[in-house]
């Protein structure tokens, strides 16, 4: 069992804060990579370029290459895109957390999760953009090494818990397609799949990219 302590965000723990968040978006590279290749018009260029590069060349080994370039360039845009969404993290909330989320008097607030001196995880709740009148959980994030035990789910039950306090009934998050364990989690909690969108990017609409809205509705009564 890790014995691991849920405590308010302290200034000190800013780049542990936003390493962990970076470093948690990054994991899922691999899997978005996957996403074009799964697309039929995609695969079927692919297919087509494949067979225009045999015959201008007339060689299986320069078809193969021309092939691994592709995918290879395909998976350095993903990349890409992933650290734009990244960047774009670390300028809103994450740029000054203490500012966004520790406000005296405001209905919101950052924890962390620390182990043995260490930032282990994170999480934060503050009112919702899109949905006034509703909260939203936001940066969750558990370290790889410490995931499995319990701690996403601690998380949540502090935040709901916070918002229960100041009668809030509503609170939303988004997550996205390639976060499965995520979902199984949310669900595992109380949550509901409210709404499911493709993210509104020019990226995101040619690969299908899917990003899911769950919502608890019990004031911050958590099921387990």
């Amino acid at each position: 069992m890790l014995w691991y302590q849920i405590r308010e965000y302290q200034d000190a723990d800013y780049s542990a804060v936003r390493t962990i968040y970076s470093t948690g978006l990054r994991e899922h590279v691999g899997t978005v990579y996957l996403l074009p290749l799964k697309q039929p018009w995609i695969q079927a260029m692919l297919c087509g370029f494949c067979l225009l590069t045999y015959i201008l060349s007339g060689s299986i080994l320069t078809c193969m290459l021309c092939v691994g370039g592709v995918m290879l360039a395909t998976r350095m845009a993903v990349q890409y895109i992933f650290e734009q969404g990244i960047q774009l993290g670390l300028r809103e909330d994450l740029l000054d957390i203490r500012n966004s989320y520790m406000q005296p008097g405001s209905i919101s607030c950052f924890w962390v999760a620390e182990l043995k001196g260490s930032i282990v995880g994170t999480l934060g709740i503050l009112p919702c953009v899109e949905e006034p009148g509703a909260w939203e959980l936001k940066r969750i994030s558990v370290k790889k090494e410490f995931r499995g035990h319990g701690l996403a789910k601690a998380f949540c039950k502090t935040a709901l818990e916070f918002v229960a306090r100041h009668n809030v009934k509503r609170v939303v998050l988004f997550t996205s397609m390639v976060q499965t364990d995520a979902h199984k989690l949310y669900d595992s909690i109380g949550f509901e799949k409210e709404e499911e969108f493709v993210w509104p990017s020019l990226p995101a609409r040619l690969i299908n990219f899917m990003v899911f809205k769950y919502v608890h509705r019990n004031g911050g009564v958590m099921s387990c």
